[in-house]
């Protein structure tokens, strides 16, 4: 298994030991653990590579991608743990706030590299808007183009964007305009190269089992809590 290294608070690395951690992947390590399944974590790799790892059968799950029907096509997806709001990002200095996705047209704009945010953005996106996708693993390096005036807007998580704010002490900067760019489900994907496709009907059960019992919704509160604690 492994997942996102900096994608708060649903994948990401503990600084101090690199372990993988979040709400994806400490459900993921339950689930297994009830089926008596060893979990090994992969070290951290870019994004995009993980997917090709997935295609080849060398990575059987990734734990926190979001739904698209490109992706159905190659993936097994489980049901829907949480959602994920996606927020444009613009710098404080601009004037005319855009109100809508369309009004970001004529502008340019960057988005982390790999990153879908469904069918209907990633039209809109292709059909209207300038969005180049430059190749970091660092959300930071995205925030700091913005800050640095190198695009008008980006477009990302908004619950991670507004921790790299505050990361960056960027307050003063950058800000999210209020309305969601996408809403999107988050999922565990599983490879249909790999056997552990087989378990996804029973991961499933025993996945809804524990989110009907609030453990996602009390991880995500866990790691909100530690967040704001620091």
């Amino acid at each position: 298994m492994n997942g996102a290294s900096v994608w708060f608070p649903v994948s990401m690395r503990a600084d101090e030991t690199g372990r993988l951690e979040g709400v994806l992947p400490d459900l993921g390590k339950r689930i297994f653990k009830a089926f008596d399944i060893s979990v090994e974590v992969g070290p951290a790799f870019p994004w995009k590579r993980l997917f090709v790892m997935m295609d080849n059968g060398q990575l059987d799950v990734i734990a926190g991608a979001f739904h698209t029907e490109e992706r159905k096509e190659k993936y097994g997806f489980s049901l829907p743990v949480m959602t994920e709001e996606i927020a444009v990002f613009i710098p404080r200095a601009m004037t005319a706030k855009p109100g809508s996705l369309t009004d970001l047209a004529g502008l340019n704009g960057i988005k982390p590299f790999g990153a879908s945010y469904g069918a209907e953005f990633d039209r809109l996106a292709a059909e209207f808007l300038s969005i180049e996708a430059p190749p970091f693993d660092d959300f930071e390096t995205y925030m700091g183009l913005l800050i640095d005036g190198k695009a008008d807007y980006l477009v990302m998580p908004r619950r991670y964007g507004q921790e790299t704010i505050e990361a960056m002490d960027a307050q003063d900067h950058v800000e999210a305009l209020s309305w969601p760019a996408a809403v999107n489900t988050l999922h565990f994907m599983f490879s249909r190269a790999s056997p552990c496709i087989q378990l996804l009907d029973d991961f499933n059960e025993t996945l809804d089992q524990l989110i009907s019992a609030g453990q996602a919704e009390s991880l995500l509160e866990a790691y909100t809590v530690k967040k704001l604690a620091r």
